[in-house]
């Protein structure tokens, strides 16, 4: 079966709008054109037009396409096209070549948000753009997304995703302003566990809990046996780095609190040690778990969570997503989807193939350079 045959099965999945009596770029080839021009790394819709008329042979040879639509028309299509049709294509695509199911106690997904900075500016955003992704870790896939006007109204969006998503057996880890009891419930109520940083948004209960971490105490010897322990340290760089968690083992003193907060079972903290060029640093952090497990499983839960946030820092870094001059709110949506599954689909390519060059700019380049390479890339792509 060829690439476009394979990923036509999924593309049809995206429901097209327009009439169809007066179509002349079928909706099929301009998603393939749009990939194509996302995994070599083009950063907005003139400059995938640009690749895309350098590589009208490799498009042919792929698509029916005989020439490339102009900025106008590429522009229309994305203002009608479905997010959340599009976003079940490529996650079709990706869920079924890759084989994403592993073991249902073992799925961790990070929720955090994103805005996207140069919509601050723009008439049509009364305020900026924010996008809310539920990433998987490990694989680096977007499960869904929410997007919202603005940050602050992310708390009602996340309890939203949590419904659309199967969480179930999961581990869902999210930032402080989710630390919420009704937000832990609606976790557990779905079948899923928490891992949330506790802030001073809990009022009484985290001046509590932090009193019971309090720094004087963990480097107190006889006080240890108030916790479990668990502790890392990394080397690079000329920074080193100790982590130590520091779990609870009686949770009953905070008797008043536990019918409060559903399905709580862990209370600890996190005690990050720094030291670069002869200064130190140090900071506590402190979490709630509904997952009954160990300190050194909890420390890689607030470890791994950093995960989502590098995510977005790659969709700046590779795709300047922050200077993006895209107006329409669903256009943009729409981009941030297929620049999302294009950074899945190069990693998971570059961790399970011998590349020369391991970072993602790197294979980028490489797409945009050698289309022999960005053939290899969306083979890998469609498992033909």
């Amino acid at each position: 079966m060829s690439i476009k045959s394979r990923l036509d099965i999924f593309f049809e999945l995206v429901e097209d709008p327009r009439s169809q009596a007066h179509i002349t770029y079928k909706l099929s080839d301009i998603l393939f054109m749009l990939v194509c021009g996302m995994i070599s790394g083009c950063t907005d819709l003139e400059m995938i037009i640009e690749f895309s008329e350098e590589r009208i042979n490799f498009l042919k040879k792929h698509t029916e396409l005989e020439e490339i639509p102009c900025l106008s028309t590429l522009s229309n299509i994305l203002k009608i096209v479905k997010p959340n049709h599009l976003e079940l294509c490529l996650y079709g695509i990706f869920n079924n070549v890759f084989e994403t199911k592993i073991k249902i106690e073992e799925r961790e997904i990070s929720i955090d948000g994103k805005t996207i900075c140069s919509t601050a500016s723009m008439k049509e955003h009364e305020q900026p753009m924010h996008i809310v992704t539920a990433l998987l870790i490990d694989k680096s896939l977007s499960l869904g997304q929410k997007v919202v006007e603005s940050k602050s109204n992310e708390i009602p969006a996340v309890r939203e995703l949590l419904d659309e998503i199967n969480i179930k057996g999961a581990i869902v880890t999210m930032d402080a302003m989710h630390c919420q009891k009704e937000t832990a419930e609606k976790i557990v109520n779905n079948g899923g566990d928490y891992v949330l940083q506790l802030k001073a948004n809990q009022g009484k209960f985290y001046e509590d809990v932090y009193a019971m971490f309090e720094d004087k105490y963990m480097d107190i010897t006889d006080k240890e046996c108030e916790y479990e322990i668990y502790s890392t340290i990394e080397k690079s760089h000329g920074r080193i780095e100790k982590r130590s968690c520091y779990v609870l083992n009686e949770v009953a003193f905070f008797t008043d609190y536990l019918a409060e907060w559903k399905g709580l079972k862990k209370i600890f903290a996190v005690k990050r040690e720094i030291e670069r060029e002869g200064k130190k640093t140090k900071e506590i952090s402190c979490y709630l778990s509904s997952k009954n497990t160990t300190a050194e499983k909890l420390l890689s839960y607030t470890r791994n969570h950093w995960q989502v946030e590098s995510f977005h820092w790659l969709l700046d870094m590779n795709y300047d997503e922050d200077e993006s001059r895209i107006i329409n709110k669903n256009s943009q949506e729409c981009l941030n989807i297929i620049r999302k599954y294009s950074i899945s689909i190069l990693k998971r390519y570059i961790e399970n193939n011998d590349v020369k060059r391991k970072t993602l700019s790197a294979n980028m380049r490489k797409c945009m350079m050698n289309e022999e390479y960005m053939e290899s890339v969306l083979k890998y792509y469609c498992h033909t």
